[in-house]
């Protein structure tokens, strides 16, 4: 590993030397990752249409599954189930679900990190999943098997920080190009949905991955469209009309299904018992819905053609073609919740498109039969623009839906309709559901997402730096009056309840204990702490500040209590304490960024206002320190020192990024008491190296050998 880093530092120090080498290399490991990324889809299709196979021997097309038997039906995605439950919770949990979640919090919470085993524990088990016929997609695996490439890929070539996080989106956009052969969305994608914003520096790196990844799939598989439509036109203006209405309906369709899923998956949770199983129960409830409606199981690709060329037939007599599609609809949306909430592997992206060509063909149908004469003489083109709708309207990144609908069936005369309905889908969708199909998962995690959130020592900072020990807590037991005591002599709004193990059980807000003034003596001496109690949200000794302040705005809570691992009280940290250090942080950050002009050069003079005990000194990166970052040292922690910036040779000073490996030679710009920023000092020397720029002290300190 040394021997990496240096060689790595070794190449750095060479770039440096050379005007745009920088940018050339970054491009060329770009274009390396594309190549990675597309025979990364190769193989995880092929890998599907192996296990597929094995999972169908008779085919798994819709007319074959039809006359499959049922108990094959049932037994094929059970048994993929039993595989890929324990596959993903014992090795990688993060490859449960989805995908693009853990991809996007990669980039905005990890700088850019993701385990290189996630690559082959999610090509696995998606592989199994839907080879056996869950009901889920491939592309969010595929973003997901991608984006580790990139980030791989990219620690090995020695970037860090930023640019690490570019080329995990790169990742995710070959991804996105290599699966639907759409590089133009794929690049879109990985801005919209994965990072959120884009810079010539960020599309650089995106656009040469996502390209090289298309051509490499080219000479594979061909280049021709993913669906082949038929040429669609505009019949009448007033069509607009009824694109505008199906624009609505969608958000409503891509609405429900989100939440569908996250409800699932909530159901799932309850169940008692160990999680192992769970993906197998939930591949057979969807072989029974097969045995009725085949096409939920698997991505689905084979429908959606077939409700692009007007092909589909009503399984049940009695039911009109709008009839099916529509009951589709809602069994495709079942099937995916259940494949996913009970622990399957797979993406969200093909299920939406499949639930938009079954809207759209409902509804084009619907028009042409009842509606306006001359208005619809062709129901496909609702199918087609529907599936931007309803994908606008779970992912909410409507120029993803669009282009990479259009680049699935690259023709131009269907892009006003498009346009219209799936900016008017996204637009309603985001009013119902401020989250999309992919945020809400973190959210609903505590996980902040938005650019503007507190700065890096804010995220890396723990509770337990900050929280009041020993909150005020009586026993569920405990009388009504003991509560109130209790809240008096704290002099607080809350008290918690916990048995005499302290465990927490819930807490009690002395608005409570005030409604009950009234009561009679005798109602009052019957009331306990259990009576009085709700439940308790919490966060962990392992959390940080950062989850304290988006589960305190999401709830809107006043305090939330901190329990250790195995559920013990140990403390609570309140509102208005987290807030103080959140605004003190803001001003620390504004110090920092004093201390570069606003073309980014340094300037001479530097402001940082120190108490009368503190100090300010340049510290220089040893050796042996090189490669780890700032919450790997824990220096607030271990030494009660500030890291207010950190300096690169060839970069300004900047607001110190928690989560990027620091380079033999940064030098650290610290604030502390003397003693301590001393003791840090020879922290640094002893680790292996001159601990200032004005020379380390000679006695011994402890080093970081084993920090974090």
């Amino acid at each position: 590993m040394r021997r990496l880093i240096d060689i790595q530092l070794s190449l750095q120090a060479w770039l440096a030397g050379k005007p745009g080498a920088r940018a050339i290399f970054r491009l060329l490991v770009a274009a390396a990752l594309g190549v990675l990324a597309a025979y990364g889809s190769l193989l995880f299709r092929a890998m599907i249409a192996f296990i597929n196979k094995l999972a169908f021997p008779n085919g798994a097309s819709l007319a074959q599954l039809a006359a499959t038997p049922w108990w094959a039906l049932v037994l094929a995605p059970a048994v993929g189930g039993l595989i890929v439950g324990p596959l993903v919770e014992l090795l990688a949990p993060e490859a449960r679900g989805h995908g693009v979640p853990e991809v996007k919090l990669a980039c905005t919470r990890f700088g850019g990190r993701i385990r290189a085993r996630v690559a082959v524990v999610k090509t696995t088990a998606s592989a199994v999943c839907i080879g056996t016929g869950g009901s889920v997609g491939r592309e969010g695996p595929i973003v997901q098997i991608a984006a580790s490439l990139g980030s791989a890929v990219g620690r090995l070539a020695g970037l860090r920080g930023p640019y690490l996080v570019d080329f995990v989106a790169a990742g995710a956009a070959a991804g996105i190009a290599a699966t639907f052969n759409a590089p133009i969305a794929g690049v879109m994608f990985a801005i919209e949905i994965i990072l959120g914003r884009g810079t010539p520096r960020h599309l650089s790196p995106m656009v040469v991955a996502a390209v090289v990844a298309t051509v490499v799939v080219h000479h594979h598989i061909g280049s021709s469209p993913a669906f082949v439509v038929p040429p669609y036109t505009l019949n009448s203006g007033f069509e607009v009309i009824l694109y505008a209405l199906l624009g609505l309906l969608a958000a409503v369709v891509g609405m429900t299904f989100t939440r569908l899923v996250y409800w699932v998956e909530d159901l799932w949770a309850m169940l008692p018992g160990s999680r192992l199983p769970r993906a197998a129960i939930g591949g057979a409830l969807v072989g029974l819905m097969a045995m009725q409606f085949p096409e939920v199981l698997g991505v689905g690709y084979e429908h959606i053609e077939k409700t692009l060329a007007a092909e589909v037939n009503a399984s049940l007599t009695q039911l009109t073609v709008e009839g099916h599609l529509l009951l589709l609809l809602v069994a495709k949306s079942l099937a995916t919740s259940i494949t996913v909430g009970s622990g399957g592997s797979g993406g969200l992206f093909a299920p939406s498109l499949f639930l938009g060509s079954c809207l759209g063909g409902a509804f084009g149908g619907a028009a042409m039969r009842w509606g306006p004469a001359g208005w619809v003489n062709d129901p496909r083109g609702y199918a087609l623009v529907s599936m931007g709708g309803v994908v606008g309207a779970t992912t909410h990144a409507p120029l993803t839906a669009i282009l990479i609908v259009f680049e699935l069936c690259n023709h131009h005369s269907v892009i006003l309709p498009l346009m219209m309905c799936t900016m008017l889908s996204t637009t309603a969708s985001m009013a119902m559901l401020r989250e999309s199909i992919y945020t809400l998962k973190l959210v609903r995690r505590g996980e902040q997402l938005a650019s503007g959130s507190p700065d890096g020592h804010v995220r890396a900072t723990s509770v337990v730096e900050l929280m009041q020990a020993s909150p005020p807590r009586v026993v569920e037991s405990a009388p009504i009056d003991l509560v109130a005591e209790r809240a008096r002599e704290e002099h607080t709004h809350f008290v918690y309840v916990t048995d005499h193990k302290r465990h927490l059980l819930g807490v009690i807000d002395m608005d409570e204990v005030a409604s009950h003034i009234g009561d009679s003596a005798s109602k009052r001496r019957e009331l306990r702490a259990r009576n009085l109690m709700h439940a308790a949200e919490h966060v962990n000794t392992t959390d940080d500040v950062n989850r304290c302040l988006t589960l305190l705005e999401n709830r809107r809570l006043g305090e939330l209590p901190v329990v250790d691992e195995e559920g013990k009280l140990v403390g609570c940290v309140t509102r208005v304490e987290l807030f103080a250090y959140y605004t003190d942080e803001v001003l620390r950050r504004e110090s920092v960024l004093s201390l570069t002009s606003d073309s980014g050069r340094r300037v001479t003079q530097e402001h940082i206002a120190l108490g009368a005990t503190e100090q300010k000194a340049k510290l220089i990166v040893p050796a042996s320190v090189a490669g780890k970052t700032l919450c790997d040292l824990d220096i607030r922690r271990r030494f009660s020192v500030n890291v207010y910036a950190v300096q690169r040779s060839d970069e300004p000073s900047r607001v110190p990024d928690p989560n990027r490996p620091l380079e033999q030679g940064d030098t650290l710009i610290v604030v502390g008491s003397k003693a301590a920023v001393e003791l840090l000092r020879r922290a640094l020397a002893a680790g292996g190296g001159d601990g200032s720029s004005g020379g380390g002290g000679d006695e011994q300190a402890g080093d970081f050998d084993g920090a974090g």
